[in-house]
């Protein structure tokens, strides 16, 4: 007999429907990944690509067209909402007005009949977790969002559940409340280990920043299927294939032609590549703004001529926007500027491509 210890969650070969359309591949195929008690799962995808749709039937709450979902090694695909030993968390935190703090977290143990001294001791303990100690009083009204939101969190956490499900928490809310937010949905790591229950977490988010910061891995949902499961700095480093470094947005791509060596031609020089292509076949070189450096002059070494056409400033720092002088049908590029000074708009530089942080994918 085996000592393997069952995934808090495991899904396995999962297809949903959805959509209305006949003949139209609209739907969840072959979703197979397990999560581990105390691990974080983010499911990463664009707007429209299922992410609510898996975490409604992971909760029972949508039909399951095949497949299989196990929570700690029992089949619960067929179970209702209720006995799956999960909690399904939504976008706007929903509360018990009339009830106060301690009450709203304590709800889920009364209903289990609970003891009033293990009510007493599980939500003190939950509400510390959390950081709301001394709150237990306050009624819902008095409480910021994220406050609300770190209730809504104790009283998931409370019930000890296998499984706790977040649907796009961080969606809707302003960027101070969603710093707030997204330190309490952090929390919950260390509220688990508070209260002695890890439960496995899986958030869906189509925000690739909230996916990095919130996850132990993320699973990337593109055209109903898992593109590419990995930790987030496996991700943002080696996205799997060219949909997925789009979806993350911090790649641009150039076109490119495979070399009869395997190398690949493009605007910026010659690429390695570890993808197996075919010669003379068309090819995408894909990279980020921090892979590119700008030089005053163009004519050192490996820098290729651009004119500057745009300056953008951000919060953490500035990047020029260039049109390559040789090639220039090709799109504008971007390139951090780490401390250079800044060319002007109009003038001409040099841009160098770091050969080793380029990836090179099938057209």
């Amino acid at each position: 007999m085996s000592g393997r210890v069952a995934p808090a969650l495991a899904v396995e070969r999962l297809d949903v429907l959805f959509g209305t359309t006949p003949g139209v591949n609209s739907g969840l195929r072959n979703i197979s990944v397990a999560v581990g008690g105390g691990e974080r799962l983010a499911v990463l995808g664009p707007s429209g690509v299922g992410k609510t749709t898996l975490l409604r039937a992971l909760a029972g709450l949508a039909p399951v067209a095949a497949g299989r979902i196990a929570v700690r090694g029992a089949d619960v695909t067929a179970l209702p909402p209720e006995r799956r030993d999960m909690v399904y968390l939504h976008q706007t935190p929903v509360l018990f007005e009339h009830l106060s703090v301690a009450e709203n977290v304590a709800f889920p143990l009364r209903v289990r009949r609970v003891s009033n001294d293990a009510v007493r001791e599980r939500v003190t303990a939950a509400l510390a977790a959390v950081r709301l100690a001394g709150l237990e009083h306050r009624a819902p009204h008095m409480l910021s969002g994220g406050q609300r939101h770190r209730v809504a969190l104790a009283r998931a956490l409370v019930a000890r559940p296998a499984v706790l499900l977040l649907d796009e928490p961080l969606s809707a809310l302003d960027p101070t409340l969603r710093d707030e937010v997204r330190e309490a949905i952090a929390d919950v790591h260390d509220a688990a280990d508070a209260l002695d229950h890890a439960p496995a977490m899986v958030l869906v988010t189509h925000d690739v920043d909230d996916a990095g910061l919130l996850a132990d891995r993320v699973a990337v949902l593109l055209a109903g299927r898992i593109a590419q499961l990995a930790a987030p700095a496996t991700l943002f480093a080696s996205p799997a294939t060219l949909g997925v470094a789009h979806l993350l947005g911090t790649y641009q791509t150039l076109p490119a032609l495979v070399r009869a060596d395997g190398a690949v031609d493009c605007a910026l020089g010659t690429i390695a590549s570890h993808a197996v292509l075919e010669p003379g076949a068309a090819a995408v070189v894909a990279f980020r703004r921090d892979a590119l450096t700008v030089r005053s002059v163009a004519s050192e070494p490996c820098a290729v001529a651009a004119r500057v056409v745009g300056i953008r400033h951000r919060a953490h720092g500035a990047s020029v926007v260039l049109r390559l002088e040789s090639a220039p049908g090709t799109p504008m590029l971007e390139a951090e500027l780490r401390g250079a000074v800044a060319p002007g708009v109009g003038e001409l530089c040099g841009v160098a491509l770091e050969r080793r942080a380029a990836l090179v994918f099938p057209a």
